[in-house]
């Protein structure tokens, strides 16, 4: 590997703020535009989420956007989400970005590859010297001009290559297989939508109505206070964690408890199992994550609630399944209560309505769902397994540790 060079960011290019000028008619019309969110989830600017927004000319021209521009999210609620990078690796004509982001163009590819900075800027040394630098109490903020005094260590451009080409290479398996779950998604809910739910109100012979109450146990963890927190051990989910797991996302864990806590739990009053239900109540309401894996991790109470110990024929699929449709989201939307901070209660959970039809029907959807689910469990584990191994051999790349020829 070539010899590593120190540069600072303001050295290989410059910063320029995005889009505030945007009233609520806007949105939906207009030129194509980069939110926030797909800066935060995304090392590779996702062009199939972006929106639509109606902006100035000035804007069009000043806060446009090219191949090869680097964006930073120029704050968030907590330290170590601050100056998450997103990389334009695509020609989008007329595209703008959000107000609370950054954008980096680099002064030319000579020293810094655009395919190389996604990984630069993702990898735990960097994200260091972010947190490190990151201000506030209630959100947290970077300056263009601390971002701008960041020190980083980079290759000769033929090596930053050969790095992002195998680290990419990774990334695209882990592509494919989130579009393969988004297809088993799709046949999972029009299995679902064809042969259990009608048209109409009219209810037909065998079927029924029941509460979510009759069909599964509805409740929340036992509290775990903020002293109880430590650095290491069993992942503790929060809200947030869970509408990830509920995309197919990998997650980086923020919280843990202790093993021995999390061990004196399971004992007493048990903890998630594969086929139960964990759904957001507080905040972002109505993100579903099917559990999935057996790996141990427990939750926050009151932000999520456990659907579990199932009493019929209807399975943990089978109701993940209806809680996606549209009149279960319309019922959730319903009972949602709070104005500043919405919440989603245990009580009103418990007295959602489902549409059952007969025993034979129930029994050979839960048959086809069980085996979708099973597929696409196997396709999260080959997707957590490849972001393993590409967040494991990504500092050692970037330090030479790993050679790449």
């Amino acid at each position: 590997m070539s010899e590593l060079k120190k540069y600072k960011l303001g050295d290989l290019g410059f910063f320029f703020g995005g889009v505030t000028s945007i009233k609520k008619e806007d949105y939906g019309h207009g030129t194509p535009f980069l939110p926030y969110k797909n800066v935060y989830k995304n090392s590779k600017v996702d062009v199939n989420e972006l929106e639509l927004m109606n902006v100035r000319p000035l804007d069009l021209e000043r806060r446009n956007a090219i191949y090869g521009d680097i964006f930073f999210t120029a704050s968030s609620e907590t330290p170590d989400e601050v100056a998450m990078s997103s990389v334009l690796l695509d020609e989008v004509e007329n595209l703008t970005f959000n107000g609370f982001c950054k954008r980096f163009r680099l002064n030319d590819f000579n020293t810094l590859l655009p395919e190389y900075a996604r990984y630069l800027f993702r990898d735990i040394s960097f994200r260091r010297e972010v947190y490190q630098l990151a201000t506030g109490d209630i959100r947290f903020n970077i300056s263009q001009e601390s971002l701008a005094n960041i020190e980083v260590e980079i290759p000769d451009t033929s090596t930053q290559k050969e790095i992002a080409q195998i680290l990419s290479s990774l990334d695209d398996k882990i592509e494919l297989n989130l579009q393969m779950n988004q297809t088993l998604e799709a046949m999972a809910q029009a299995i679902f939508k064809e042969w259990c739910t009608t048209e109409n109100d009219e209810i037909p012979d065998g079927w029924n109505v029941k509460k979510l109450a009759e069909l599964a146990d509805v409740s929340s963890s036992k509290r775990i206070f903020r002293e109880e927190y430590t650095l290491s051990g069993v992942p503790f989910y929060r809200g947030k964690e869970v509408t990830q797991l509920s995309n197919g996302e990998s997650i980086s864990t923020e919280l843990f408890i202790s093993n021995e806590r999390y061990e004196e739990i399971k004992e007493k009053f048990g903890v998630p199992q594969v086929g139960e239900i964990l759904i957001t109540s507080v905040g972002t309401i109505g993100s579903i994550w099917l559990v999935d894996n057996d790996s141990p991790f427990y939750f926050k109470d009151g932000n999520v609630t456990w659907i579990k110990n199932y009493k019929t024929q209807v399975s943990g699929e089978f109701i993940y399944q209806w809680l996606k449709t549209k009149d279960a989201q319309e019922q959730i939307k319903s009972v949602t209560i709070g104005s500043t901070q919405q919440a989603l209660t245990i009580s009103a959970l418990k007295g959602l309505k489902i549409l059952i039809p007969d025993e034979q029907t129930v029994i050979s959807v839960a048959e086809q769902l069980e085996k979708i689910n099973a597929k696409r469990i196997n396709n999260i584990k080959q997707i957590h397994s490849l972001a393993q191994t590409r967040d494991t051999i990504l500092p050692k790349l970037m330090s030479g540790q790993i050679k790449t020829s």
